[in-house]
């Protein structure tokens, strides 16, 4: 290892008299000791000034990690914190201000930019309705051989919102969505939080245990499914969408009576469980439409053509659907529940893709094994592991 293992950054406090060395006929004097190394990246030393009861502080950094105006910024922090807590001995840490008045500046303006416009007074499905009122011929989604433009994708999610309203869901109830992705999957979130729910992702390829997990933190009492789905999460009410279909296209083409704000909830994402039982995750349309609209991360708007291919129930998911959906572009659904590397290449290709997002070690592999998969697109996004 090039680090240390269990720890790297080491703070000594030395608060005991200095030893003195005696030696009959020698006189015996402490001199500091020159050092080309350092056994830890970071470590400082506060050694306790008996005359004056003052600390005086020494700093050892590995070079190779550190520029010295780094520590200097470093050391002076602490410094700061220690005079402030103090002065106010009484004050939490947590409320003791360690920045100077310059670097507060830079922090919230000069590298944070001016604040974010975005329309946080509206629910996600509302800015997914403008966009169907301003460009209803527009494409929406692609799957396939399907393609779904906006004006036939908000009819079918109103109709479904209906239906679900009369089958109970209200205001901040969970709905689980357990299909396949596809148009259904995308009709059936958007309706679901028409109709003034949250939506949790259940895929049909996880074990029945973790998708019983997940409806019983949630709370869902409802679940959308397909037929060849139905039934196998018993004890929890279904709409069967091929089985209700007839009765769902006698709903209203109209959406439902507003109900959902923008700090309601808007969907309940779950951790991978890697590290014990999953944890849950609620999302408010106000968050998602905060980090997608208004925002130069990324290119968003009309001629911007996204690929969906995380797994379902990932956080990216949202980003990848409601990125383009809330700005007029247009969602590409990649067929399956797993990215597949020479399929995403494909329809990069074929559906001149613009954005895509993708795992750190996903857009490897594409590098080493699909790099034409690059052609033509303009963003390409990673996170979630080290590159």
């Amino acid at each position: 290892l090039s680090r240390h293992p269990l720890f790297q950054i080491m703070l000594v406090v030395q608060n005991n008299s200095a030893a003195r060395l005696h030696l009959p006929g020698l006189e015996a004097e402490l001199l500091g000791a020159a050092v080309d190394s350092v056994k830890f990246d970071l470590t400082i030393a506060a050694t306790e000034q008996p005359a004056t009861g003052a600390l005086r502080f020494t700093v050892d950094y590995a070079a190779d990690l550190f520029e010295q105006s780094t520590v200097l910024d470093l050391t002076h922090r602490l410094i700061r914190l220690l005079d402030r807590a103090t002065a106010a001995p009484e004050t939490p840490m947590s409320r003791l201000d360690v920045l100077t008045g310059a670097e507060r500046r830079t922090l919230l303006e000069q590298w944070s930019g001016a604040p974010a416009r975005h329309p946080a007074d509206r629910p996600v499905h509302r800015l997914v309705e403008e966009q169907a009122q301003a460009r209803p011929d527009a494409t929406a989604l692609v799957f396939g051989e399907q393609r779904v433009a906006y004006a036939e994708l908000e009819e079918r999610a109103n109709r479904l919102g209906h239906h679900l309203a009369e089958a109970g869901l209200g205001r901040g109830d969970v709905v689980g969505v357990y299909l396949e992705r596809g148009i259904d999957l995308v009709v059936a979130v958007l309706a679901v939080l028409k109709a003034g729910g949250a939506y949790t992702m259940l895929d049909p390829e996880f074990p029945a245990e973790r998708i019983a997990s997940v409806l019983g933190h949630t709370g869902a009492r409802l679940l959308i499914t397909r037929d060849g789905l139905s039934g196998r999460l018993p004890g929890v009410a279904e709409v069967v969408l091929d089985r209700d279909a007839e009765a769902i296209a006698a709903r209203p083409a109209h959406g439902p009576d507003p109900v959902a704000g923008p700090d309601d909830a808007a969907c309940v994402m779950f951790t991978s469980g890697s590290t014990g039982r999953p944890k849950g995750v609620v999302s408010p349309h106000r968050a998602i439409v905060g980090t997608l609209l208004g925002q130069d991360f990324a290119e968003f708007g009309p001629g911007h053509v996204w690929l969906q291919c995380a797994p379902v129930s990932w956080d990216a998911f949202a980003l990848e659907l409601f990125g383009p959906l809330l700005s007029g572009g247009t969602c590409v659904l990649q067929p399956g529940q797993r990215p597949e590397p020479a399929v995403i290449a494909a329809l990069v290709r074929e559906h001149a893709v613009t954005t895509m997002h993708v795992s750190a070690s996903l857009l490897n592999f594409l590098l080493d094994e699909y790099p034409a998969a690059f052609t033509g697109l303009r963003q390409v996004m990673t996170g979630g592991e080290a590159a």
